[in-house]
């Protein structure tokens, strides 16, 4: 299933991150850590292929990877009760989907690597019933 109506649009606005300088990033919008960070934070560390424990900084960034996307899912379950399966696609292959992301565009913000990557890896759970 893919995203739906409500979803959509809030992945849109959240994907438009990129043409906003890093103040917008820290201030506006309220990132810190790796995700107030553009994808060249993963360039200079990451060997593609080697997977998110090669270093010390790729476990940092990809924990951090994780618990955005856990904060993502807890405020859209809130607001339909829909949720990105995180494990549809293996954490290897959605380290690697950043990787190759952040090499195609080292200066847009590692949150929109994630973001892209919800949203062509990872199924969306409907609600229970």
């Amino acid at each position: 299933m893919r995203i739906d109506a409500l979803l959509l649009p809030i992945m849109i606005a959240a994907l438009s991150v990129s043409s906003q300088p890093m103040k917008a990033l820290t201030e506006e919008l309220g990132f810190g850590g790796v995700g107030a960070q553009n994808c060249s934070v993963v360039n200079k560390n990451t060997i593609p292929g080697r997977g998110s424990a090669q270093n010390f900084m790729t476990q940092m960034v990809f924990i951090w990877v994780q618990g955005y996307m856990s904060g993502f899912n807890g405020y859209s379950y809130m607001v339909k009760g829909r949720t990105f399966d995180l494990g549809s696609a293996s954490t290897e292959a959605q380290w690697e989907y950043i990787v190759s992301f952040c090499r195609s565009n080292p200066n847009t913000p590692i949150v929109k690597a994630i973001q892209e990557m919800q949203l062509r890896l990872l199924k969306v759970l409907d609600p229970p019933q």
